[in-house]
C-alpha cells in the first residue's frame, strides 16, 4: 500500500514537473517569436480607440513599433515649428502596417524621408479603423489638430466598416502578466479569434455580418447604406479641413484580389461609387497594377516591405505635382 501510494505520488510530481516544464518553454518559443510585449491601445469616446502613448515595442522579427507623444506611430515628435510642415496620415491597419513591419519602413516614414526634413510624418492608422474612425479622430482628437498636410489612405470595406468599438478587438489597454505574458497574448487572440459565441444560434460579434445573414436581410444594402454615411462624413471632414487652409488627400488602396483576380460586380459598383463621390480621391490601382513584379502584398490587402515603397513614392509624387 505504501508503495502504492509513493508510486502514485511520484507520477503526479512528474506530471506535474512536466506540465510546468513545458508551459515555460510554451512561454521562451512564443517570446521568441516576438508575443509578450504587446502594442497598448486607449479607449475614446468619440473615435474609440487609439494607440496609447509614448510606446516602443520590439515585436515579431524584431521589428519595433514606436508611438510618439501625440499617440502616432512615428520615428519623430508631432511637434509644430516655423520650418516645418505636418503631415497626417489617417487610415487602417494597411497604413499602421502591423508588428512584422519595422517603423523605419513604414510609407509614412518613407515619404517624409523624400520630402526632407523640412516634413514631418505622423501615422494614424490603426488596426480594424473604419472612415467613421478616421473621420472623428480627425475632427476631434486635439493632439494632431495642428496638422499642415492631412492625407486619408482607404480600402473599400473601411467605408462599411462602421464605427469600430474597443469592444470587438483582441487590442490589449495594459500591460499583460509579467510571468507568462507571451502565453497571455497568445490566448487572448486565440479566445477573440475563436469567440464561441459566434456559435451560439442568439449571439453574434458586433464586427462580423453573421446576424445579417441569418436574418435574411440583404447584406449588399446594408453595405452600401453605412458606405453612404461613410461618404458624406468624409467629404464634410474633408471641407471642414480645406476651411482651415489644409491640404487634404485621398489615396485608395486595392485589394490583391481586386487586381490579380477581378473584382466583383458589388465591389467594382461599390468602387466606382466611392471614386466619384469622394472628394480629392486618387485611386493607386493603375500604379498597382504596373509594379506588378514586385511583391506588394503580404495577404490580400496589407502591404509588404515594397509595397510600403512603393506607396510612398506614390503618395510623394502625388503632392509634389498637386
Amino acid at each position: 500500500m505504501i508503495k502504492y501510494i509513493k508510486f502514485k505520488f511520484l507520477t503526479f510530481v512528474i506530471i506535474l514537473l512536466f506540465i510546468i516544464i513545458s508551459v515555460f518553454l510554451c512561454e521562451l518559443v512564443l517570446r521568441t517569436i516576438g508575443l509578450g510585449d504587446p502594442v497598448i491601445h486607449q479607449g475614446a469616446l468619440a473615435w474609440r480607440y487609439s494607440l496609447a502613448a509614448n510606446q516602443t515595442k520590439k515585436r515579431f522579427r524584431n521589428n519595433i513599433v514606436k508611438v510618439n507623444s501625440a499617440g502616432l506611430r512615428a520615428n519623430s515628435e508631432w511637434v509644430k515649428k516655423k520650418d516645418n510642415k505636418l503631415i497626417l496620415i489617417l487610415g487602417d491597419s494597411v497604413t499602421y502596417g502591423g508588428s512584422k513591419i519595422d517603423n523605419s519602413q513604414l510609407f509614412s516614414e518613407k515619404l517624409c524621408k523624400h520630402l526632407g526634413q523640412e516634413f514631418t510624418c505622423g501615422n494614424a492608422g490603426i488596426n480594424s479603423y473604419g472612415v467613421l474612425n478616421m473621420v472623428l479622430r480627425s475632427r476631434y482628437d486635439k493632439r494632431i489638430a495642428n496638422a499642415d498636410i492631412v492625407i486619408f489612405v482607404v480600402i473599400l470595406q473601411d467605408f462599411w466598416r462602421g464605427l469600430n468599438d474597443l469592444e470587438t478587438t483582441h487590442f490589449f489597454t495594459a500591460n499583460p502578466n509579467k510571468i507568462l505574458p507571451a502565453m497571455e497574448e497568445a490566448l487572448n487572440y486565440v479566445g477573440w479569434r475563436h469567440d464561441i459565441n459566434k456559435y451560439l444560434p442568439y449571439r453574434t460579434r458586433p464586427h462580423t455580418n453573421k446576424s445579417l445573414e441569418k436574418n435574411d436581410l440583404d447584406l449588399e444594402n446594408h453595405q452600401i447604406y453605412s458606405s453612404e454615411y461613410a461618404l458624406q462624413n468624409l467629404n464634410q471632414e474633408i471641407k471642414r479641413l480645406m476651411s482651415e487652409n489644409k491640404k487634404v488627400f485621398v489615396f485608395y488602396s486595392p485589394s490583391k484580389s481586386d487586381i490579380y483576380n477581378g473584382s466583383s460586380e458589388f465591389r467594382k459598383k461599390m468602387k466606382n461609387k466611392i471614386l466619384n463621390e469622394t472628394l480629392n480621391i486618387y485611386d493607386m490601382t493603375s500604379d498597382f497594377e504596373n509594379s506588378s513584379k514586385l511583391k506588394i502584398y503580404v495577404d490580400n490587402t496589407h502591404y509588404d516591405i515594397e509595397g510600403h515603397s512603393l506607396v510612398s513614392d506614390i503618395i510623394h509624387d502625388h503632392l509634389v505635382k498637386n
